[in-house]
């Protein structure tokens, strides 16, 4: 007879402001070819900065958070919990809604809850940040308060797509296309144009071509370094730039 799973209610740790802090200071001592790649510097019409110690401006503080918001995100997503426990949590934050205001629900079940938070009519996960609070928002202002009914609300959504993808088989590692969404929305409000190219490289004395190269592609090159370091210290799924470049790029032929 199958049993039910119980609810996991407690993180033994909270992951999010260290793991956000972590992103952001490791972001803003590369930040100089970050956002020359990003064409920050260009868009604004300022010189190179030469000393990467010496304190960001509030717009490059502004772009090095959105990035570090992106990346944060990416890492909640790459936590996994069994399916059962995680539906059972949420039935119970759907049933006990204060149960979110303890600020100590496990990650995937914040995570799960964001994905599908509305404030009213909008499309499910438009104000994900009020999950998380402040601490993973891009500017300042963009946060509110979650209501206990709008929790409640999310958590019963969330659990329908959890139960339909209980099959057996290799998980999707939904990190890549929240990268693919965020970091390739921030790279192309810059204006510039993201495109996948095959380069030529040598392997084994002969000359082959293989996906790689370009603006975006060295973009996240340096912007991922934080995450894939904290993915593989927590023994996580890693991401690679070239998936985030694949899904990113679909609907456009290689270049």
């Amino acid at each position: 007879m199958p049993t039910l799973s119980k609810a996991q209610l407690i993180e033994p740790e909270s992951p999010w402001g260290a793991t956000f802090d972590q992103m952001y200071l490791e972001l803003r001592r590369g930040r100089i070819p970050i956002l020359k790649a990003l064409g920050f510097y260009a868009e604004h019409d300022l010189p190179l900065p030469e000393n990467s110690d010496a304190t960001p401006t509030k717009d490059e503080e502004q772009e090095l958070r959105q990035i570090a918001s992106a990346l944060t995100v990416a890492a909640a997503a790459s936590v996994t919990m069994p399916a059962g426990v995680l539906v059972a949590t949420l039935l119970k934050v759907s049933k006990k809604p204060s149960l979110f205001f303890t600020r100590e629900l496990p990650a995937p079940v914040e995570w799960a809850m964001a994905c599908d938070y509305r404030r009213g009519d909008e499309p499910p996960g438009t104000h994900w940040r009020d999950v998380w609070g402040d601490q993973v928002a891009a500017f300042p202002g963009e946060v509110e308060q979650p209501t206990e009914a709008n929790i409640a609300k999310a958590a019963r959504a969330a659990i329908a797509p959890i139960q339909e993808s209980r099959k057996p088989g290799r998980t999707h590692n939904r990190a890549d296309q929240i990268l693919a969404d965020r970091l390739g929305q921030m790279f192309r409000g810059s204006g510039q144009p993201i495109r996948r190219r095959n380069e030529p490289v040598m392997r084994d004395g002969k000359s082959v071509y293989v996906e790689g190269g370009g603006p975006f592609y060295r973009f996240l090159e340096l912007v991922l370094k934080p995450l894939q370091r904290y993915l593989r210290e927590q023994g996580l799924a890693p991401v690679t730039v070239a998936t985030i470049v694949r899904l990113v790029t679909d609907d456009f032929p290689a270049a």
